[in-house]
């Protein structure tokens, strides 16, 4: 038997070794590892950002998505003209987000806002947007008034019902708003005639809306058998204190102050002013004058049955002279506007100044006469032929027919429209927001 060379073993065994068998043996892997990706690209920064303000407590936000690979968006924002020291504001926003609103800010102040894209990780962040600033607008306090005068009486039925419900659809859309009558709420002198029996229940004393009304007094709501105690005992506090009737409120931009014009309960001391133009002595007289001086409100609105302006069967703007006194308090402190009834129509009439008459646009009294709350109407006003007779210099408007008026009462302005019980019928509205004093 032919013996194998010792070193031929051992270079076989060295060889076996090493991993190298040829066919017959294990190899050592000569694979290339494999490529790896490169880190992903941080996103592109959004462009195009817009702030709007809507009102006085929001700020939208939009801007153009310009990645497809952001995880989120960041918005961050400062507050002031000029600011540059950023903060984010709540959390971060959606892939894909376009839109943002900022809500429950302060009004009349400036934002600046910047908005970037985020990746999966905290390196991978586009550029902040260049900045987009709005400032928000102002708290508006404006709100609407809405009422009438000479409604009831004991036989008027449908006149106040009418007027009821244009009172109340106004204050149904508007929680805010409040209601007023300017007097003879009800003016019924027949014996034995009440509140409880003629005015209740036909819509201008409902529960729902009585603490939303103030009710002005009038001659008539005394009537024959009905004393001060009736008047104020129906109406409450809702006529201010008792056996006064004056009283007065501030509500948004304005002082509104409402007046006890029938001289029934006090006489020439209702106006301070006897039948002779003799001054006399009177509480509501000088209450008026302190109130108006110690108010801070910018504009000032009166209620008051009795009149200064109005249309006399003659057919001329004519001025009632008991109204002296009072109204020379009113224009000396810029009152804006009185709103009377007495009477049974619509009337609206160019402020003036209420003492010589003299037509004053910048700083007069403006009249309303709204005596149209549904207890008749007067008869319009004819020449000698039968015809219409127009209306003299310095009235506006004259509607003989049933309606409220409707008061916008804004920051510093107001607008007025006559709301008709008739759809489609006569009206008369401001075309634009007339300036307080």
């Amino acid at each position: 038997m032919k013996a194998t060379p010792r070193f031929m073993i051992r270079a076989t065994l060295a060889l076996t070794a090493a991993g190298v068998v040829g066919f017959f043996g294990a190899c050592k892997d000569s694979t290339p590892p494999p490529v790896q990706p490169p880190p992903p690209s941080a996103p592109a920064a959004p462009s195009g950002l817009t702030a709007t303000a809507v009102g006085a407590t929001t700020i939208n936000l939009a801007w153009t998505d310009n990645s497809t690979n952001e995880t989120g968006f960041r918005v961050d924002r400062c507050t002031g003209a000029g600011c540059t020291n950023f903060a984010q504001v709540g959390s971060n926003l959606a892939a894909n987000t376009v839109a943002f609103s900022d809500v429950g800010l302060t009004a009349s102040t400036a934002y600046s806002y910047r908005v970037r894209a985020f990746g999966a990780a905290a390196a991978d962040t586009s550029a902040f947007t260049p900045k987009a600033e709005a400032t928000t607008g102002v708290v508006s306090t404006a709100f609407t008034m809405v009422g009438a005068g000479e409604i009831s009486t004991c036989n008027s039925d449908a006149g106040p019902r009418a007027t009821a419900a244009l009172l109340k659809g106004v204050l149904d859309a508007d929680p805010e708003a409040i209601a007023f009558t300017v007097g003879n709420n009800l003016a019924d002198t027949a014996a034995g005639s009440t509140f409880q029996g003629c005015f209740a229940g036909k819509g201008w004393d409902d529960a729902a809306y009585k603490a939303r009304t103030w009710y002005a007094i009038g001659n008539g709501d005394f009537g024959k058998d009905r004393g001060p105690d009736a008047v104020y005992g129906f109406f409450g506090d809702r006529t201010g204190p008792a056996h006064k009737g004056w009283f007065s409120f501030d509500k948004g931009s304005w002082h509104i102050v409402v007046l006890n014009t029938s001289d029934w309960e006090h006489g020439a001391a209702t106006y301070g002013i006897d039948a002779q133009l003799n001054t006399v002595p009177s509480e509501q007289r000088d209450w008026l004058a302190n109130d108006l001086q110690a108010n801070t409100k910018p504009c000032v609105a009166v209620i008051s049955w009795e009149r200064r302006i109005y249309r006399s069967g003659n057919n001329t703007v004519s001025r009632n002279s008991n109204m002296i006194p009072m109204t020379t308090i009113m224009y000396a402190n810029g009152v804006d506007f009185m709103i009377s009834a007495k009477d049974k129509t619509y009337e609206t009439f160019t402020p003036v100044n209420p003492v010589n008459g003299a037509i004053d646009q910048a700083g007069g009294l403006r009249q309303f006469i709204v005596g149209s709350g549904g207890r008749t109407n007067d008869a319009p006003i004819k020449n000698s032929d039968g015809t219409l007779a127009a209306m003299p210099a310095g009235q506006e408007a004259d509607i003989r027919g049933w309606g409220v008026l409707k008061l916008t009462l804004g920051d510093g302005n107001y607008s007025y429209e006559f709301l008709n019980t008739v759809p489609g019928g006569p009206t008369n509205k401001s075309v634009a927001p007339v300036p307080c004093h």
